[in-house]
């Protein structure tokens, strides 16, 4: 049996990516293995967004150079953003690697097995839950950020094509429809002239089968009042909204080139505490930004602090090369940034406990994700405000289905998880 073993990093969009390329070579005979050490093709599908990302890359792939090296994989294939950004670095300085496989260059991929070129697409998450990229590239160029010299513009996916995509994966048994881009609330602008992300949404709320629908990547300047109205009136799109909002302070926001300001994301979050005061609302924020002054920083801590996000991250500012924010003098020191993101983040563990112990004693929809490691527990799962791999989850005690989404009740909180027990067994 011919065996291939497959790397994906990075975002959910990379992942898309890899679940082509694990259906192209699937087409061809081989087998998924998930040990390295068993695999004659070893495919990682690299992520080049920030330095932390790109070292796991590079590191990645040294250690898959090394089984090259002892025998025991005749094939290294290397693909994704890193490629994009280095693709003569890694040439040059990887000898190992046996092919490198530009971003979304499918065709040549296809060729290395002399597959066919019709694209397939193997899901690798849970049967249960599966990403729809409604498009890819960006058009924001945020000061800070590589991806549209990674990505290039927005390129939208037709929407037929998309309601198609859905239908099939609902057939599969699919329930949870995460859908996402680099910037979900763009939809369509290329390709119709318009926005038609509302549009798109009301076609997947009609296919049979999908219980759960759920929006990635909404940028704060182009989050319509309409989108905060359609999503809070669903009944199948998760009330979990998550808006990258980066900054608060204006003129850090102006200097980031985010096209929005303080006054308007006040407005917004306002609106879906007023449309749903239960609605999640998932942000994420960059310290030591050049540029970024403590009282600049003070602002961010205290908007933080009054307004409570269910969820929320922080990262320290990556600088990459070629871009504006690159090139601003005023650097904030690496010390001062970890000391902000450390400060930031233990305040939102404290909110975030308050948040999580609100729902103690309360009945909320879960959807099962897979047996529990902890032996304390049955089941491990999520409600709708959580998204796999980057919120929090719900412990389950129970006989339950992976897959099936039923009501249960929350018995203990925690700073970011729940435990729940099923609602039929008393």
């Amino acid at each position: 049996m011919k065996l291939y073993h497959l790397v994906s990093l990075g975002c959910p969009k990379n992942l898309v990516d890899s679940e082509i390329f694990a259906g192209i070579i699937e087409s061809t005979g081989y087998s998924h293995t998930e040990d390295p050490t068993e695999a004659e093709v070893i495919i990682i599908n690299t992520c080049g967004f920030i330095l932390p990302a790109k070292q796991e890359a590079i590191d990645t792939i040294l250690e898959a150079a090394i089984l090259k090296t002892q025998g025991k994989c005749q094939k290294l294939i290397v693909s994704g953003c890193l490629v994009k950004r280095y693709f003569a670095d890694l040439q040059r300085d990887i000898p190992e690697i046996d092919e490198l496989v530009d971003l979304k260059d499918f065709e040549a991929f296809s060729n290395i097995f002399s597959a066919d070129e019709t694209l397939k697409r193997k899901q690798l998450t849970p049967s249960h839950f599966a990403y729809l990229r409604i498009a890819d590239g960006c058009n924001n160029h945020c000061s800070y950020c590589s991806i549209p010299a990674i990505r290039g513009d927005l390129e939208s996916v037709l929407l037929e094509e998309l309601v198609k995509q859905a239908k099939n994966m609902a057939d599969a048994g699919v329930k949870e429809l995460i859908v996402t881009a680099q910037d979900t609330t763009q939809y369509g602008m290329d390709i119709y002239g318009e926005n038609r992300l509302i549009v798109l949404l009301s076609e997947l709320e009609k296919i049979e089968g999908l219980q759960w629908i759920r929006l990635l990547y909404l940028h704060p300047a182009h989050i319509s009042n309409e989108l905060i109205d359609h999503i809070c009136q669903s009944k199948k799109i998760c009330h979990y909204f998550e808006i990258p909002l980066q900054h608060i302070n204006d003129q850090m926001l102006e200097t980031m080139n985010r096209k929005v300001t303080k006054a308007r994301i006040i407005e917004i979050i306002k609106r879906i505490r007023r449309k749903d005061p239960l609605a999640t609302i998932r942000t994420t924020f960059i310290v030591g930004h050049p540029g970024e002054t403590e009282e600049m920083y003070n602002e961010l801590l205290e908007f933080v602090e009054e307004q409570k996000f269910e969820r929320l991250g922080v990262f320290i500012y990556s600088e990459e090369e070629d871009t504006p924010s690159a090139a601003i003098e005023q650097k904030v020191d690496e010390e001062t940034a970890e000391m902000r993101q450390d400060q930031l983040m233990g305040r939102q563990m404290e909110i975030s406990k308050e948040i999580m112990y609100r729902w103690l004693g309360q009945t909320m929809n879960i959807i099962v994700d897979a047996e529990n490691e902890d032996e304390d527990f049955d089941y491990i799962g999520r409600s709708e405000y959580d998204c796999p791999e980057i919120d929090g989850v719900v412990h389950i005690n129970g006989k339950v289905v992976p897959g099936e989404i039923r009501p249960m009740k929350i018995i203990a909180s925690w700073e970011y998880d729940l435990v729940a027990k099923i609602i039929d067994e008393g």
